[in-house]
């Protein structure tokens, strides 16, 4: 979505991280003199796993398990790249792995191909997990934030955005959507806390 948006290809864009641990150069990017960044949601990250957990998943270093079948995101997605560098601080390569070349490109086929037992774990969001009836093991709680020019805040469009992410109708609609939370959905966010060390 960045590098649509980057080119011009979108005047919106979503993106999530954990703050202060970006998992890609937001300078590559963003400007801060060009680009505001608008809160929208934190959400939960981690392992779906078959109801009841047979295989007694409980963390990323159980992947490399050699009994466990893993189900991947495609490369250059966020969570594909939040997974990487999950791996590497538990120490394990990926081709340590089984299934780490499995790729699907939605949380929903993850879910629905760890729910049909062609896959032990998946690894994305809790929503999933629940929309498919899996355990879920939390690993990462990150923000999902949203970017648009600064020239567009005061449009119309962004107007209306800001104020309905902003509403109680909003708040009341995704109030029961496992692992999301709207904290602050459409104050601006000061670029500085985005790339700030730990």
């Amino acid at each position: 979505s960045l590098a649509a948006y980057s080119r011009g290809e979108c005047e919106l864009a979503g993106f999530h991280l954990i703050v202060g641990h970006p998992d890609l150069d937001l300078r590559h990017w963003l400007d801060p003199r060009r680009d505001a960044v608008l809160r929208f949601a934190t959400r939960r990250q981690g392992l779906m796993v078959k109801h009841g957990n047979p295989k007694r998943i409980g963390s990323i270093s159980d992947l490399a398990r050699s009994t466990v079948r893993f189900v991947n995101r495609q490369e250059g997605s966020g969570t594909r790249a939040l997974l990487d560098r999950l791996l590497g601080d538990a120490g394990v390569r990926p081709r340590q792995v089984r299934g780490y070349a499995v790729e699907e490109y939605t949380h929903l086929a993850v879910a629905a191909t760890v729910a049909s037992g062609m896959a032990d774990a998946g690894f994305g969001i809790e929503a999933a997990a629940a929309r498919h009836d899996l355990g879920f093991i939390p690993i990462a709680s990150e923000e999902y934030l949203l970017v648009c020019r600064l020239a567009r805040l005061k449009t119309k469009p962004v107007i209306s955005l800001r104020k309905l992410m902003a509403g109680a109708a909003f708040r009341n609609a995704t109030a029961g959507l496992a692992g999301y939370k709207l904290r602050g959905a459409g104050k601006l966010v000061r670029y500085s806390t985005l790339t700030a060390s730990p």
